[in-house]
């Protein structure tokens, strides 16, 4: 299971939606003060995709469900960083104040999480493929 360079991506993954969430009073604040559920969305997309990112790890012995899995969770992703660009747009769309730099840092941690996905999901279809030419190969 550690061996696989894939569960490596996906905890990183998980492990940076997770400093997402830890590190939500630097973008919930700002997005709460213009829409409140935002805030809630984003929090909860987080946990639900890094949750999801963590159980996708224990599922190494189906290989094809780890990959759907994976895939179900770069979507949750997906969501959750439109939900976070929006949120911050709708937070400081005023032409006379601009975000501090800290939150686009913050914001990227969505998009950094989904690239690690994305590479999980490769590996995880290489290891699918390896194994159908090695069965081809019997």
């Amino acid at each position: 299971m550690i061996q696989r360079i894939q569960t490596l991506y996906l905890v990183a993954g998980a492990l940076l939606l997770a400093l997402f969430v830890g590190l939500g009073e630097t973008w919930a604040a700002a997005i709460a003060a213009e829409r409140a559920w935002l805030g809630v969305v984003g929090y909860a997309l987080a946990g639900v995709t890094a949750l999801v990112a963590l159980v996708s790890v224990a599922l190494y012995k189906n290989r094809e469900l780890q990959r759907k899995v994976i895939y179900a969770a770069q979507w949750l992703d997906l969501v959750l960083v439109v939900v976070v660009l929006v949120g911050l747009y709708l937070a400081f769309d005023s032409g006379d104040f601009q975000a501090p730099v800290g939150y686009y840092l913050v914001a990227m941690q969505p998009i950094v999480a989904y690239v690690l996905l994305r590479m999980a999901r490769q590996g995880v279809t290489k290891d699918i493929e390896k194994i159908r030419s090695m069965d081809r190969l019997r």
